[in-house]
């Protein structure tokens, strides 16, 4: 059965927006819009670790999917105030939160869902999705969901990396992704919501790889209150 996740946006004028993110969907490089922009087509600040080929790929997947969100969103200022409610088959959110944070949101569900391979690394927390995550909740679901894939790697027989260095290289090829997104939608937009909401997402995945210990030291309290695992109390 097909899974999807519904986004409403009600502005305080009466302009509301709906959003369905099919979660499985699947994207046919041989089927593109006829009316599809510039700033989608695969070449257009290509991301520099894009593993598609231009002779397979005319046009960039995520961007296909992110298309008609970024114009409906592209003559609203990023500090405009909107109640969002977001309807997963589990459970519903509901926030008033400025643009910029529920467009973060809505495109990070997108991008986690397209076809595009680098992004398919966050798949499976997009099958979890959490709205309006703190940076706290981003780096602790972040950093359990690739723990638990590491614990699959071991059962199956191969090498985990408890060390996490591949969150940090995956969130490493993400930055380059982000960037390149950001580019393509300055150039394309005149407006901030859709760069401010890639900005804003670029900084949440940026925190994982340059300060991935720092963060996790911040979360550390909430499993060892005292400051210090048993081992470490141990040796004191």
């Amino acid at each position: 059965m097909t899974t999807s996740i519904q986004y409403y946006f009600t502005f305080d004028d009466g302009l509301e927006l709906k959003f369905n993110v099919d979660l499985d969907r699947v994207f046919d490089p041989k089927r593109i819009p006829a009316d599809a922009p510039v700033w989608t087509q695969l070449g257009n600040n290509q991301c520099s670790n894009c593993p598609l080929s231009k002779a397979e790929y005319s046009h960039c997947p995520a961007a296909i999917d992110l298309d008609k969100m970024a114009r409906d969103f592209q003559k609203l200022p990023a500090h405009t105030k909107a109640n969002v409610r977001v309807v997963t088959p589990e459970r519903e959110y509901v926030k008033r939160v400025g643009l910029e944070e529920g467009v973060r949101a809505l495109m990070g569900l997108i991008m986690a869902t397209s076809s595009c391979p680098i992004f398919g690394e966050l798949k499976p927390n997009a099958r979890n999705h959490l709205p309006f995550a703190s940076r706290e909740e981003f780096i602790l679901r972040s950093a359990s969901m690739y723990l638990m894939r590491q614990y699959f790697v071991m059962r199956e027989g191969g090498t985990p990396d408890w060390e996490l260095k591949g969150l940090v290289r995956t969130n490493e090829q993400l930055q380059l992704v982000n960037h390149a997104f950001w580019q393509r939608t300055v150039g394309a937009f005149q407006n901030d919501s859709n760069s401010k909401a890639l900005l804003s997402f670029f900084t949440m995945s940026s925190s994982v790889s340059a300060s991935l210990d720092a963060q996790l030291g911040k979360i550390k309290p909430l499993f060892f209150p005292n400051g210090s695992t048993q081992e470490e109390a141990a040796t004191s």
